[in-house]
């Protein structure tokens, strides 16, 4: 008897693993793209403009969609971020690839607390012109603008305004500037004296 009831659980574990899994796999796929298409569209319906022909490749994040415009024929490619809690303006036949970071607002490294306090941002708009192509991977910080036509490589961090027609990458580190030195060692021990 046990037999006979090992050998019908094996066919019907044949039965699951061979029939039923590769359609609960195509299954999962098929409701998988509905719900990206349904968030999707609600996520072009918060946007402050939404260009027609606006295409946006599987799962992104859009912070403060209130503030981003996106122009007509603009592709958005996987896992990108837009934060647009200081405006984010891009221009029509725009491509974005994958795991781009958009900022326009960032930390406060000036304000008076340290650690830095979490809820204080410098808000600076971040404009990226007509045809533009942003390559994978590209961190866009605040306040940069990038002209009609620029090309940005792939990997890049832009930290400056990029011109017309430009083709941008390969950026090596470089120290930008430094922090006031007084006001640092004041909130460092102050940081100290209260610990």
């Amino acid at each position: 008897m046990k037999q006979i009831k090992d050998k019908i659980l094996n066919k019907l574990e044949q039965i699951f693993e061979q029939w039923l899994v590769p359609r609960l796999v195509d299954w999962e796929e098929y409701v998988g793209t509905k719900i990206r298409r349904y968030k999707h569209q609600q996520l072009k319906s918060q946007l402050k403009f939404g260009g027609s022909g606006l295409r946006f490749k599987r799962d992104l994040r859009i912070e403060h969609p209130q503030n981003v415009s996106l122009g007509n024929q603009v592709y958005i490619g996987q896992d990108v971020i837009l934060d647009g809690r200081g405006g984010i303006t891009i221009g029509d036949n725009t491509t974005i690839g994958f795991n781009v970071v958009i900022l326009s607002a960032n930390h406060d490294y000036q304000s008076n607390d340290l650690p830095y306090e979490h809820n204080v941002y410098i808000h600076k708009p971040v404009v990226i012109g007509r045809n533009v192509w942003i390559g994978g991977n590209v961190l866009i910080i605040p306040g940069v603008s990038i002209g009609d036509g620029a090309i940005v490589a792939a990997g890049t961090v832009v930290t400056a305004n990029v011109e017309p027609l430009a083709i941008v990458g390969n950026q090596p580190m470089r120290t930008i500037k430094y922090r006031d030195k007084k006001h640092y060692d004041k909130l460092a021990c102050q940081q100290e004296n209260n610990s």
